[in-house]
């Protein structure tokens, strides 16, 4: 009987797993490309943001992005658009806020950004411009599927000089060194 119980208990314990893991991962990244500032669909509803139309929006609709920190969804980001963690490419988080709860709302970020993480309820929107968006535009979203809890806004980081670029800066300085020394000896 014993055995019997145990072999009813791993039958059932194996059929939750099968038949639970579509429900827990039954919410997935969609790539809206070319999104309209006038809107795209997100579950029952029509989101429209402005003023600029991003070049590209993720959106991820049903379950919670946890934990929801800037460095968790950084990495996310990074990983939507195949950008390097460190270094040329990568990104610098430039503004972070909660947001009201609400189904729309607005916000200024105090940098230029062309990446842009709006948590909503159990759900994200992340925006990709290839220019970036100017410091202090009012960014307006309406129509969200549940109310927003907070924004990410992050920079990619440009080129790092190279080291004969350094040179060349030092070599032209210590250039115009000399010149103003012969004038003020001449």
């Amino acid at each position: 009987m014993k055995k019997l119980t145990t072999h009813a208990a791993a039958i059932a314990l194996a059929a939750a797993t099968v038949f639970a893991a579509p429900l827990a991962h039954a919410a997935k990244w969609v790539e809206i490309t070319a999104p309209k500032t006038s809107g795209f669909t997100v579950g029952s509803g029509k989101v429209s943001y402005g003023p600029i139309a991003a070049a590209s929006v993720w959106v991820f609709d049903g379950e919670n992005i946890n934990p929801q920190n800037p460095a968790n969804i950084e990495s996310l980001v990074e990983g939507l658009f195949k950008l390097p963690s460190t270094g040329k490419g990568s990104l610098q988080l430039v503004g972070a806020k909660d947001l009201a709860n609400s189904k729309a709302g607005s916000f200024k970020v105090g940098a230029s950004f062309d990446y842009l993480a709006v948590h909503y309820g159990r759900g994200e929107l992340v925006f990709h411009w290839d220019k970036p968006v100017a410091a202090d535009t009012l960014f307006t979203f309406s129509g969200l599927p549940r109310g927003s809890s907070n924004y990410r806004a992050f920079s990619s980081i440009s080129a790092v000089p190279e080291p004969a670029t350094y040179g060349m800066l030092l070599g032209g300085l210590g250039l115009m060194a000399f010149i103003a020394r012969r004038r003020k000896q001449g």
